[in-house]
């Protein structure tokens, strides 16, 4: 077995597996050595079970100039034989360290709840990367500001996935699409919470147009759009509505 980065692992048989329904810093990230570390400790040299809850395989669009087609990738949660013989979530284990963060999907999101509160109990700890600057909860001027330094859109891989806190100043619902206004931004570029297309068809959570003045927490990928910076949900798991 491989570990390519926090959040993939390469099998003997030599099938690529995404950890289903989390992501990890990778690159020149901060925290993405660590994150990597977590995993080889965790998961090298023993026996892996793969357990599927939505889309079991992913195969990337072949870039320009390639001839050869790019290999399938399983996304799936995995379980891991430890030294004892008991078997472990092996998301479980990232998210509760701080090596991993939650990253759900609308066609992959069945274990999203239970890793949430995983989550949000390692980032009340600091644990992990969590206790780095670069991932505590953002303001919506400190979101703009990395949104706008990044200058990707939120679909690009390199959109840096961050979690908000604000409230909500203008809710908006239409057709296909809404975006929630968030308080603090400036007032030439507002930042928005979006959700559109068939993540929009799909929602099944709170009544986005109901959550004018709500106080909510959004986790996803900051980005812009026709220089508006933005943080865009794939599914209802990402938004949480604070009531204190």
């Amino acid at each position: 077995m491989r570990v390519s980065n926090g959040d993939t692992l390469e099998l003997e048989s030599g099938l690529r597996v995404f950890l289903a329904e989390i992501d990890a810093p990778r690159g020149e990230a901060a925290y993405a050595g660590q994150s990597q570390g977590e995993l080889e400790a965790l998961a090298l040299h023993r026996p892996v079970q793969l357990a599927y809850g939505g889309q079991r395989r992913w195969t990337p669009r072949p870039r320009p100039g390639e001839t050869e087609t790019p290999r399938e990738t399983a996304i799936a949660h995995v379980f891991v034989q430890s030294e004892g013989g008991r078997w472990f979530w092996l998301q479980h284990e990232l998210v509760s360290r701080g090596a991993a963060f939650v990253r759900p999907r609308r066609d992959n999101h069945q274990r999203a709840e239970e890793l949430v509160a995983l989550e949000d109990a390692a980032r009340a700890g600091e644990r992990g990367l969590w206790a780095r600057r670069e991932y505590r909860v953002l303001n919506t001027s400190a979101a703009s500001d990395q949104a706008l330094a990044a200058d990707v859109n939120c679909f690009n891989g390199a959109a840096p996935w961050r979690v908000i806190e604000a409230e909500v100043s203008d809710a908006y619902s239409g057709a296909s699409r809404a975006a929630l206004t968030l308080e603090g931004g400036a007032e030439a570029t507002p930042f928005t919470v979006v959700v559109f297309g068939d993540s929009f068809a799909a929602w099944d959570g709170p009544s986005l147009a109901a959550l004018n003045g709500a106080k909510i927490r959004a986790r996803g990928p900051l980005g812009m759009f026709r220089g508006q910076p933005q943080l865009c949900l794939d599914h209802s798991s990402q938004l949480d509505v604070i009531t204190e």
